[in-house]
């Protein structure tokens, strides 16, 4: 019973913050790709939000909370995925921050889309960070 509430909890905490991040980039990030998808096959022209004209919280969350969405979630299913170790925490919390930074890095390439920032690896790093202390504290 407890096991089955430890894996329940973990996968709230993956599941929930990606539906919120996908979410909110639907409503206020039409540049997206995902969200032009969903769009192409929905039939929509544009329900655009202009990001240029947005307040500073719209901005934030926009730009830096739902990357922080995703480390986040990103340290619980390697945590899951990796068997439920805390001692090898530190390690996870090294790999999802090499691999929130190689991604951002890669957006300096034409590999991948988007605008490189280093505030967004700072962002990550710290949700990331926030997750392992969440999992060490319930262990």
């Amino acid at each position: 019973m407890k096991k089955n509430r430890e894996k329940l909890f973990l996968i709230l905490n993956i599941a929930i913050p990606i539906l919120i991040g996908a979410l909110t980039y639907y409503v206020i990030s039409p540049d997206v790709i995902f969200v032009q998808q969903i769009d192409s096959f929905l039939g929509i022209d544009n329900h655009g939000y202009d990001i240029a004209h947005a307040s500073s919280a719209i901005r934030f969350v926009r730009l830096y909370f739902l990357d922080m969405t995703w480390g986040y979630a990103l340290v619980f299913a390697l945590y899951l995925l990796t068997g439920n170790n805390t001692a090898d925490l530190i390690k996870l919390l090294i790999l999802a921050i090499a691999f929130s930074a190689v991604l951002e890095f890669l957006q300096i390439t034409s590999l991948v889309k988007g605008t490189f920032d280093v505030i967004d690896i700072v962002a990550e790093a710290l949700a990331e960070m926030v997750a392992v202390f969440i999992i060490k504290a319930k262990s």
